[in-house]
């Protein structure tokens, strides 16, 4: 059965785009179909696989233009509908829509009968499409740097969640786990965030976190995934490990842990 997974946090720069390139193409990699839906106006996932940045979500919501005509392949097993500065049309299409809220989740009727995941990278903000993101998916995933603001965009994304209630028919995703990207546990900050995390969530929704790592970066400048560009690197580790325990400690360290994906996994 087809699972669509946002990957969401009211503030940008946290790893959004990052984390849905390497666990999608970690997913691809082991032979899961999967699907790539770029909502953010930065259209930064089709390069991210050394793809052009295109107008595919326009064609797609907007125009209403198959699936097939519109997808990119990126990797074997893994495919792209890639956005660009038309995001802003397919938002004033959508406002004027009826049941807009349900307009990506009736769009991905075909996704879901093709593919075995679908993952959204969503805008940094709480606009239409990020609504319709959540409205249409199964599980969710909420990147965050350990700073106050990217903490408190955890919050909305939260609150957002609780309002689906409200859509008659719309079944909540259900949260994989909080996602501490640039991670530094030196850091006083670092520590009193998590602990705020572990306080207000418990350890079970704190996933393993992304060591804060330049390879990261240098992938991405190279359009490539991490298990292309650096698969035993620092920033992998959040991804791949030998451990057993997802769980962080009070101090902020990481034992041996599952990575995101395998979790993700169990879930699935």
């Amino acid at each position: 059965m087809t699972k669509v997974i946002s990957v969401a946090n009211q503030k940008g720069g946290v790893g959004k785009t990052t984390t849905v390139i390497n666990l999608s193409h970690w997913f691809a990699l082991r032979g899961k179909k999967v699907l790539v839906i770029d909502l953010d106006s930065q259209g930064h996932v089709a390069p991210g696989f050394r793809l052009e940045k295109n107008n595919g979500v326009y064609q797609y919501l907007v125009m209403e233009r198959p699936m097939q005509e519109v997808i990119m392949k990126a990797r074997d097993n893994l495919d792209v509908i890639a956005n660009d500065h038309t995001n802003e049309m397919v938002k004033e299409h959508i406002k004027q829509a009826n049941f807009r809220e349900y307009l990506l989740d009736t769009a991905l009727d075909d996704a879901r009968e093709n593919y075995d995941l679908v993952f959204l990278d969503t805008p940094p903000s709480t606009d239409v499409l990020h609504v319709l993101a959540l409205v249409a998916s199964d599980l969710l995933i909420i990147p965050a740097n350990m700073d106050y603001y990217a903490l408190d965009g955890v919050g909305y994304i939260l609150k957002s969640v609780r309002s689906l209630g409200r859509y008659p028919n719309v079944t909540p995703p259900k949260l994989i786990g909080v996602l501490p990207t640039l991670y530094d546990k030196t850091t006083n900050e670092t520590i009193r965030n998590i602990q705020s995390l572990q306080e207000s969530l418990g350890n079970d929704y704190i996933l393993p976190p992304i060591p804060r790592d330049t390879k990261l970066r240098e992938a991405a400048s190279y359009g490539q995934s991490i298990w292309e560009y650096a698969p035993k690197s620092q920033g992998a580790i959040g991804y791949t490990s030998n451990g057993t325990s997802r769980l962080l400690n009070s101090q902020g360290n990481v034992g041996g842990y599952l990575h995101t994906a395998e979790i993700m996994e169990v879930l699935l």
